[in-house]
């Protein structure tokens, strides 16, 4: 008896084969390569009367496949034609065969080649600009920090942010839990929370993948936290090998990520996150995330975001924001990180320049005096950013001096 086969490709490493009239359908994913040979997961469900199945949802059986493996095709055609008692009425093997072939050519194809000039370009819907951020809507950045520097927090406020402006949104934690991270989004947003949809996670990153590719496709999500790279990614972060598997993973789910690393211990821990250079190499964009040691009362502090690496644009300029907690409420707003002693001195120069001038203009001399730095040095910052940021007014004693085109436009 023959039937008509419909193969399609369902996602990144999944694919399905159905037999319409016969209510038999193939599923395979969780591909991977193991000694030159592709293994996957084959489910197949089977609505045929009398055949045996293991759940509600009709599968008759689940379970790894060796689809290079003739003998192990053969295999699991004789356990398939035994579990829905067919007998010679339906060809199992040659059905099996099929799928197998159909899967292993489409992964020897891979994605055809295409004329960049043929892509369509970046739009500006591919970034949202939230509170000074630009979240990449398409690809992976990273903020990292010490532990208790609210990254979870800030990220869970993102999150939110971008809710409220019609991104779907995904949490994926491998940290926390969901009572905790309601009672944060409650305490960030109020009784009108923002819809974000949580996932806990107990697996690494790469045994997840499917299950995360589902809900993926399942809920519509256009963006992801992942919370934290440290658990998620399921090996030692030191190892490129375990971050290049991690990132193929987010690569597959096609959707942008927000992850949340921690602090190399080195001297020069504030520039890159823990583990290898590669967990920046592959973030298209890095923030280096840090709390003021001298805020005296825990119920106010104030969070610097210094931005380590942009892939899509230049550097922004660092972020500074004040975070309140008053008893079920925490309040984000934000602050001139000029203003701060501990956060001022490391800023660059032109921003001190600017923190210095929202007090009204001053001359390059004043400035010097006031920053500690150079005349030269300030003229130089000035002129990179002349017209855009700083411009020149005559002062009623005739005597030139810098202000902030905000304030000249004000």
């Amino acid at each position: 008896m023959t039937h008509g086969h419909d193969f399609l490709t369902v996602g990144d490493g999944a694919y399905q084969l159905e037999v319409p009239d016969l209510g038999i359908v193939l599923n395979v994913d969780r591909l991977r390569r193991r000694s030159d040979e592709l293994i996957g997961e084959l489910t197949v469900r089977c609505d045929l009367p009398g055949a045996q199945r293991v759940s509600d949802e009709g599968v008759t059986v689940a379970a790894d496949l060796n689809l290079s493996s003739v003998r192990a095709r053969q295999d699991r055609a004789s356990l398939l034609a035994k579990r829905a008692q067919t007998g010679d009425a339906f060809d199992w093997f040659g059905t099996v065969e099929y799928f197998c072939q159909r899967v292993i050519a489409a992964e020897r194809v891979g994605q055809p080649a295409v004329l960049l000039s043929d892509l369509a370009p970046p739009t500006a819907d591919d970034t949202v600009l939230i509170e000074g951020r630009p979240m990449l809507l398409k690809h992976p950045m990273m903020d990292f920090g010490d532990g208790g520097s609210l990254k979870s927090y800030f990220a869970l406020w993102h999150a939110g942010l971008l809710a409220q402006r019609g991104v779907r949104v995904g949490y994926f934690d491998w940290e926390f839990d969901g009572a905790e991270h309601r009672a944060r989004l409650h305490g960030l947003f109020g009784d009108v929370m923002p819809p974000i949809y949580y996932v806990r996670c107990e697996h690494a990153i790469t045994h997840e993948a499917d299950r995360l590719r589902r809900i993926v496709l399942a809920h519509s999500l256009e963006y992801g936290v992942v919370d934290s790279v440290a658990v998620a990614c399921g090996g030692r972060p030191e190892d490129a090998e375990v971050a290049g598997a991690f990132f193929r993973v987010l690569r597959q789910l096609r959707i942008g990520t927000l992850l949340i690393a921690h602090i190399n211990r080195s001297e020069t821990g504030d520039q890159k996150p823990f583990g290898s250079t590669f967990w920046s190499n592959y973030s298209r964009a890095t923030w280096f995330i840090k709390r003021s040691d001298a805020d005296a009362d825990d119920r106010v502090v104030t969070v610097a975001m210094t931005n380590r690496k942009a892939n899509t644009g230049p550097l922004r300029p660092a972020l500074g924001f004040r975070v309140e907690f008053g008893g079920d409420r925490v309040t984000i707003q934000r602050t001139d990180l000029a203003q701060h002693d501990d956060f001022a001195g490391q800023l660059p120069l032109w921003q001190r320049i600017v923190g210095t001038l929202r007090a009204g203009p001053m001359t390059y001399a004043g400035l010097a005096e006031e920053l500690g730095a150079k005349v030269a040095s300030i003229e130089r910052a000035v002129q990179r950013s002349k017209g855009r940021t700083f411009t020149r007014v005559d002062g009623a004693d005739g005597i030139a001096r810098i202000a902030l085109v905000e304030r000249r436009s004000a």
